[in-house]
């Protein structure tokens, strides 16, 4: 089965600022039951992260 992965980002809100503070790669290859497989604090890690595990067969 080939796994399906996103990215999306932690995000600090206070009052009208949004500040992103890192990024979680989420495993969504089964849909009901996404998993949070990891947290890094770029975009681009985070992105790679995603792509390694989209690579990866179990």
């Amino acid at each position: 089965m080939s796994r399906q992965a996103r990215i999306q980002p932690v995000i600090d809100a206070d009052d009208l600022n949004e500040t992103v503070t890192g990024w979680l790669v989420i495993d969504e290859t089964v849909p009901e039951n996404e998993v949070v497989v990891s947290e890094h604090t770029s975009k681009k890690e985070a992105v790679q992260a995603a792509e390694a595990l989209e690579q990866r067969e179990d």
